[in-house]
């Protein structure tokens, strides 16, 4: 019953996963870092109140950003 509702476990999916990683350490590496970076990137507002990076989710006042 568990397989029909979460679909393949990690018994099925495990064993190529893990064999990926031994034969390509460096590439899985990379992505890992690649995501991380853009996570960090999308998460954090690194320009001190201005506009020019990060995430803008808006002044949150609702007035729709208009003069």
């Amino acid at each position: 019953m568990q397989e029909l509702l979460f679909g393949p476990t990690l018994v099925t999916w495990g064993p190529p996963i893990l064999a990926y990683v031994q034969q390509n350490p460096w590439r899985v590496f990379y992505a890992i870092l690649v995501a991380a970076l853009l996570i960090d990137w999308m998460v954090n507002d690194r320009s001190s109140g201005s506009c020019n990076g990060g995430l803008d989710l808006g002044s949150g006042d609702g007035d729709g950003g208009g003069d």
